[in-house]
């Protein structure tokens, strides 16, 4: 695949969302090579291509010290990039300068005509960027958004359904701008804005009934964290004793309850074959901690069936130390129930 001996040949797999390098092409989704310079020019050339031999990506790196790193599925690109389907038509062309979006970059829809085009302006040596909406299209071609103004469609990632649609004034969102989703069902929404300022945002459930938010999503936990919760709740813990006289354990237990609407739990189960007794104890001090915050998804409450460990806290502490928000988002599994 390389004809010079200077050139990198490297293999990448995207698993959620993340790209990341792995040892050959059977594991591959797509491979990278990374070119010498061209002459009289310190970039080096990047050119990505689907396991078929397709075409994904044509760019070049910044030429500044540590300004990528080819392993990794991030790149520092500088002058203009584009894209590619793996059908080969176009899917963007983005121009970059040092390393960050800078100028206008076009979009385009999967049968190859342009669906947008957005303008990004550097505005410091941070890399932070003023983006403005400046040109939208139809499926049919027509120009909907011209020089920023007019109305503004935004696809999910396939472009076969609208998610959301609204107005852009000088580049901005302005006005109310509603949009669909479909899980875990049909919820509808709305922002609204002014000058590209959000304003307010309501989430509608099946029945039309709105639901003031400030985040998409906010998943179930107890008021004070969900650490907090599990140390109250080994506390409320009576454990009986076994027919030796010894306090039973729960330390290996895996607890399962809903969080309803109200933040109230209910359906307790437990993971294990354990004695009665102590199912009993743990049902009976889960009746008592009833003060969850529900699931919200654009701020309609949801019912979530949580399962989590009753291991003691200090031995997550002493595993995830100094990683304490990322141990709060691991230590318990969740799943929202759909009505």
């Amino acid at each position: 695949m390389a004809e010079n001996a200077d050139t990198t040949i490297l293999y990448f797999k995207v698993t959620d969302g993340v790209t990341a390098s792995v040892r050959s092409m059977d594991e591959a989704d797509f491979f990278r090579l990374v070119l010498p310079p061209d002459s009289g020019d310190n970039r080096h050339n990047i050119q990505e291509f689907y396991k078929d031999g397709k075409i994904k990506l044509i760019g070049k790196t910044y030429e500044g010290a540590n300004a990528f790193n080819a392993t990794s599925g991030v790149i520092m690109f500088d002058g203009e990039c584009v894209s590619y389907y793996p059908t080969g038509k176009k899917m963007s062309i983005t121009h970059y300068k040092h390393g960050f979006k800078d100028g206008l970059e076009y979009l385009f829809y999967p049968s190859g005509k342009v669906y947008c085009g957005i303008k990004h302006r550097v505005i410091n040596q941070l890399g932070n960027t003023q983006v403005t909406n400046w040109e939208c299209y139809d499926k049919d071609g027509n120009e909907i958004c011209i020089a920023g103004n007019g109305k503004w469609i935004v696809y999910d990632k396939s472009y076969t359904t609208v998610n959301m649609e609204g107005q852009v004034t000088d580049g901005y969102m302005d006005g109310e701008w509603r949009g669909i989703v479909y899980f875990p069902d049909t919820i509808k929404f709305a922002y609204r804005y002014k000058k590209g300022k959000l304003v307010s945002s309501e989430g509608f459930d099946k029945n039309g009934n709105p639901y003031p938010f400030q985040n998409e999503f906010e998943r179930a936990t107890y008021k004070s964290g969900p650490l907090v919760f599990l140390e109250i709740l080994r506390n409320r813990v009576k454990l009986p004793r076994d027919i030796n006289g010894k306090k039973m354990l729960i330390d290996t237990m895996h607890v399962s309850f809903v969080v309803e609407r109200d933040g109230k739990l209910s359906q307790f189960g437990v993971s294990e074959d354990v004695n009665s007794q102590l199912k009993e104890a743990v049902f009976s001090a889960l009746e008592k901690s009833n003060e969850w915050i529900p699931t919200k998804i654009y701020g309609i409450p949801y019912r979530t069936k949580i399962i989590l460990p009753l291991s003691e806290i200090s031995g997550w502490n002493t595993k995830y130390k100094g990683w304490e928000s990322y141990r709060r988002e691991i230590w318990y599994k969740e799943s929202i129930i759909k009505d």
